[in-house]
């Protein structure tokens, strides 16, 4: 074997000493991540009460976890598989790091908060920092459907997601009316745009103040129709109406309405922004196909556009579905789930249940996360499965 051969070889063998230091960090890291406790640091910084401690302790076990990362890397770099296949291999060390995070914040608490619905438990720990929770099995899920408001809150989430959906065909119909070329559009698809850039809180305050029945714009509107200036027996102007303005979030018929309409606003600039994003890879060959066989209207809309948005269409309803399921800062913003319950959504209600007014039903709250956690993978999964059908067409 000539020389060049040799090294190149050489190259491409496992270090054995860097793969030997990173497996020795790495328990070093992830004993720690196990060891380190509340109380410990409660005592290292000289607090007077481990809850003063709890955040300082998460943020020394990020450490230790990025840490670990470190260390798994410089194991794996040192291998001859990664040697020889680096550019492969590149993608999923980048994926890692988000994947490892994913796995913690969102995939470990999904399985704790199942774990939770099992019990009864207060949300508190005893002062040696035990659990104080009681295994109760499906006693939390039969109280559900006994409960009421669990019931409201449910067929709350299915008016949503059916009003919701109208956002789509709503975004789809601006979205092609703001897709032209004259002077001064770019400045009318940012006002269309506004919605969706601004804070959910800041769309349920301005609604808020909107639906107010005192001094709101609906209150402004109604005036003109069914209100007239009057002089009252001291001489003042007077607002007298022979119809009073509706309060929308006050009457428990029409608050629910209310909001979802609140939420429809950015929800339909959204759409909108996919729409517009789709009719920019719209095939202009098959536009002027379709306007030589004749088609013109709502045929070339029907049967040559809407098929080329099928991408952006999917997207839409996706995120949408989605949007109507997890639906909470509307509500919190806008009702605190009134009045007398009526406006309760399911992650609204779960809120409420752990640390709202019904503070301490860690356990039923956690029920409730767990039906909503299963209507969502219902429809995750149905969409995932959508999009493995077409791309098993595609190729």
């Amino acid at each position: 074997m000539s020389e060049h051969a040799m090294q190149t070889a050489r190259n491409y063998e496992t270090g054995k000493l860097q793969v030997v230091i990173g497996a020795v960090l790495l328990i070093i890291f992830l004993s720690a991540i196990y060891s380190i406790q509340v109380s410990g640091v409660a005592n290292l910084l000289d607090y007077d009460r481990e809850i003063e401690a709890r955040v300082p302790t998460f943020l020394v076990r990020m450490f230790f976890v990025l840490m670990a990362l470190v260390a798994t890397f410089m194991i794996f770099t040192s291998t001859a598989l990664y040697k020889r296949n680096r550019v492969a291999c590149a993608p999923w060390m980048f994926l890692s790091v988000g994947m490892t995070f994913f796995l913690v914040y969102v995939i470990v608490p999904i399985f704790q908060s199942i774990s939770y619905s099992f019990t009864r438990w207060n949300g508190l720990y005893d002062i040696t920092g035990n659990w104080t929770g009681e295994w109760v099995g499906f006693y939390n899920y039969r109280l559900l459907f006994d409960d009421p408001n669990f019931v409201t809150s449910l067929i709350n989430n299915v008016l949503w997601l059916a009003l919701f959906m109208l956002a789509v065909p709503i975004g789809l119909a601006i979205a092609l009316f703001l897709n032209q070329t004259v002077t001064g559009i770019r400045f009318y698809k940012s006002l269309f745009f506004f919605p969706f850039v601004i804070s959910q809180v800041v769309v349920g305050l301005i609604f808020t103040w909107a639906y107010n029945p005192e001094f709101g714009l609906l209150s402004e509107a109604w005036s003109v129709f069914f209100c007239e200036e009057k002089e009252n027996i001291v001489g003042n102007m007077t607002k007298v109406c022979s119809i009073d303005p509706p309060s929308i979030l006050g009457e428990a018929k029409y608050a629910t309405y209310g909001i979802i309409a609140a939420g429809l606003w950015p929800q339909i600039a959204y759409c909108m922004i996919l729409y517009l994003t789709g009719l920019n890879n719209v095939s202009p060959d098959q536009i002027e196909a379709g306007r030589l066989d004749g088609a013109k209207g709502w045929n070339m809309l029907w049967y040559v556009i809407i098929p080329q948005l099928k991408p952006a269409t999917f997207i839409a309803v996706v995120v949408t579905v989605i949007g109507s399921l997890r639906s909470f800062d509307m509500i919190a913003t806008m009702t605190q789930g009134g009045p007398f319950g009526s406006t309760n959504v399911l992650a609204f209600y779960m809120y409420d249940q752990a640390v709202g007014e019904g503070v301490g039903r860690y356990g039923y709250g956690s029920a409730i996360a767990t039906v909503l956690f299963a209507i969502m993978l219902c429809f995750i999964s149905v969409f995932l499965w959508r999009m493995y059908q077409d791309e098993k067409v595609v190729h």
